[in-house]
């Protein structure tokens, strides 16, 4: 069993022994791990730091060619090397990659206008990361990717998760967050379809910065991923599944 988990830039900057205690017992439980994570928060430092701007649109960053070179260094050599550090500190052997290496992530533009340097996944090179599981790493990859043309590009990291899951055939996408789960009327719920999870956008019961989570959610469902996990740092919380037809 091989399952993939995400973890954005805040929850990386304050990962707890809970989430590490989970990982091992995945891990001795023969289930093969890999982690894609991004790094907003420092990205944005980086970024004040050289006095560039903070930009979003439609939740994606805009990625200037200045503003890359950021996302690169916040990316690769503070947050990458970080949680591959704490990881072995945790007695868990993992591997640090970079999307934009090796090929690893080949992407062609989403759309240059408009965001600049953010790519589309095209392919997702498995050879490399099977090779680490197979030596029993948990390989960890930052969100960046690669044109044909050479091109270094920024990938959203929930994006870089289902596409990553996809291509290894993964049985879960589990996006680690601050949060134990998806509400509904101030309530957990522990399984939601595709369905429950549009209506639960479309009635105002899923709204805010959860929106986004859902909506990455909804898009590895539908790359054929068996389960999608919106989980707090014990890896547990709301299971998302497409829908069982009937036959």
């Amino acid at each position: 069993m091989l399952s993939v988990l995400k973890i954005g830039g805040s929850t990386l900057e304050n990962l707890q022994p809970a989430f590490f205690k989970s990982l091992r017992s995945k891990i001795q439980n023969g289930e093969k791990v890999v982690i894609v994570h991004g790094g907003g928060p420092e990205i944005n430092k980086k970024l004040q730091e050289k006095g560039l701007p903070i930009q979003m649109k439609d939740g994606i960053r805009i990625t200037s060619h200045e503003a890359l070179s950021c996302v690169k260094t916040a990316l690769m050599d503070t947050a990458n090397k970080r949680l591959v550090e704490r990881l072995h500190q945790e007695g868990i052997q993992a591997g640090g990659l970079c999307g934009s290496e090796n090929t690893l992530i080949r992407c062609e533009f989403l759309n240059q206008e408009k965001y600049g340097r953010v790519g589309k996944v095209k392919k997702v090179n498995i050879d490399l990361l099977e090779k680490l599981l197979e030596s029993g790493k948990v390989p960890v990859i930052a969100s960046l990717g690669v044109t044909e043309n050479g091109e270094e590009v920024n990938i959203n990291a929930d994006t870089a998760a289902g596409e990553t899951a996809a291509a290894l055939s993964a049985v879960s996408v589990c996006f680690v967050t601050d949060i134990s789960g998806i509400q509904i009327k101030g309530q957990k719920v522990d399984q939601l379809t595709i369905t429950q999870l549009k209506q639960g956008i479309d009635e105002g019961h899923i709204y805010g910065g959860m929106i986004p989570k859902v909506e990455a959610a909804m898009n590895c469902l539908n790359l054929n991923i068996d389960e999608v996990l919106i989980a707090d740092q014990t890896l547990s919380g709301t299971r998302c599944y497409k829908e069982v037809l009937a036959i």
